[in-house]
């Protein structure tokens, strides 16, 4: 079984690409930073942090796209994929995660046309509303 859940915050602003296709699909991506909270604090009273290359699809991506930021708060679940190549003659390693559903650990916020954040109004239409956990089988009903 290849199951993988984490939590923790992204560290950039997501990228998202949308294929050429006559109906495009959504791409994003992303680096994770997932505290080790089993490990002991550095002098600042920070855990070792792992991070970690993730990726989604479709309307999970649109999703991303829409409502996070560098530094949202996640809860996400999917699964880990390894990825090889060969580059000059040596075979290169990497591991992603492909995200099947996540959920938003803290206040929404929502993007604005320069893509910072702003705290969403607890008064907003159900329409743009986020919802908590959200699938890939689910995203398609989500706005």
């Amino acid at each position: 079984m290849n199951k993988i859940t984490l939590t923790g915050r992204l560290t950039e602003e997501p990228k998202v690409t949308y294929s050429a296709s006559a109906e495009p699909v959504a791409r994003a991506s992303f680096s994770f930073a997932v505290p080790d909270m089993s490990m002991k604090r550095d002098e600042e009273g920070n855990y070792p942090t792992d991070f970690f290359r993730c990726t989604c699809w479709n309307k999970l991506a649109e999703i991303v796209e829409k409502h996070c930021n560098k530094g949202t708060k996640l809860l996400i679940s999917g699964r880990l994929k390894n990825n090889n190549y060969e580059k000059d003659g040596q075979k290169v390693y990497s591991n992603e995660i492909v995200i099947d559903s996540l959920e938003f650990l803290e206040v929404r916020t929502v993007k604005t046309q320069d893509s910072q954040p702003q705290e969403s109004p607890s008064v907003e239409p159900a329409a743009d509303t986020e919802p908590a956990p959200v699938t890939n089988t689910q995203a398609e009903t989500v706005n």
